[in-house]
């Protein structure tokens, strides 16, 4: 049975009407995180984070079923359902260029046609952009399964509306990194305007700096004056984040938004652990 790498409940969580909150699950290839939040009251009442890994001997899909099948919450009647899927397999397009028509043919130019899974498309608010991305049928069949009425989102999009969303002042130069166990999410804003968001899987330090710095290479970007934001699995006391700090003079760990409460459970442990899927479960 795979067991939680994070269990984080409110001391009131077990008395509380599950009915009235909003479940936000976001899966990768190797995690499944989510998150209970109470939307009148601004707090999360539970987070988990599950980590596993998928094999010859247990596909992704077989994973996925073990944690839905063995845990209880999973199963409590929940107002609203969200489901954030979190994988590579996804393009940006222009609202003006964008065509339903167009969809599958985008798809398996970028990514190949080897894996014919299911095609999502959605337009990502208060941005000129569609976000067309592919998901494992079998995954995508074994939550609809689970979850009758789950509405389904990409990280992708989540976070560039998050952006727009937490991020009032715009910086002119301004990178920020998810950190998930063996990959990141990266998005780089020049002259406030998106360059990229894309997924770079990574082994050790050496190649997380490699990304980061190629970005900025590609992005003619001063790492002088760029501002690097940072959340997800990082530690302040890791050596990742020491060497990061040898590159980037100007590096910050995301924070939670204000009207969000911090309760005394989440108080033990950073933050920036899950500040970017907090936000997701305030903006969907």
């Amino acid at each position: 049975m795979i067991k939680p790498s994070f269990y984080i409940r409110s001391q009131n969580s077990l008395k509380e009407d599950t009915r009235q909150q909003r479940l936000l699950l976001e899966v990768n290839a190797n995690s499944l995180g989510y998150i209970l939040f109470d939307v009148k009251k601004m707090v999360p009442s539970v987070i988990k984070h599950y980590q596993f890994t998928a094999n010859n001997e247990k596909l992704l899909e077989e994973l996925l079923q073990e944690i839905l099948d063995g845990d209880e919450l999973l199963s409590k009647d929940v107002e609203e359902i969200f489901l954030v899927y979190n994988f590579e397999e996804s393009n940006l397009v222009p609202e003006k260029f964008f065509s339903q028509d167009a969809v599958r043919d985008i798809t398996d130019l970028v990514h190949g046609n080897l894996h014919r899974g299911t095609i999502f498309n959605e337009k990502i608010p208060w941005w000129e952009l569609y976000n067309v991305y592919r998901v494992s049928s079998d995954v995508d069949a074994l939550f609809r399964q689970k979850f009758s009425s789950v509405k389904t989102w990409h990280a992708y999009s989540l976070l560039l509306k998050s952006y727009k969303m937490f991020h009032a002042k715009e910086n002119p130069l301004w990178m920020n990194a998810v950190f998930y166990e063996d990959r990141m999410i990266v998005s780089v804003f020049k002259d406030s305007k998106l360059q990229l968001i894309q997924t770079f899987v990574y082994q050790d330090r050496k190649d997380v700096l490699y990304h980061l710095l190629n970005c900025c290479q590609q992005f003619d970007i001063d790492k002088e004056k760029l501002v690097l934001e940072i959340s997800g699995l990082i530690d302040k006391q890791s050596a990742l984040f020491t060497e990061l700090q040898k590159y980037f003079l100007n590096i910050s760990f995301e924070e939670i938004n204000g009207n969000i409460v911090i309760t005394d459970e989440l108080k033990e442990y950073p933050l920036h652990y899950f500040s970017s899927l907090l936000r997701m479960a305030v903006c969907v």
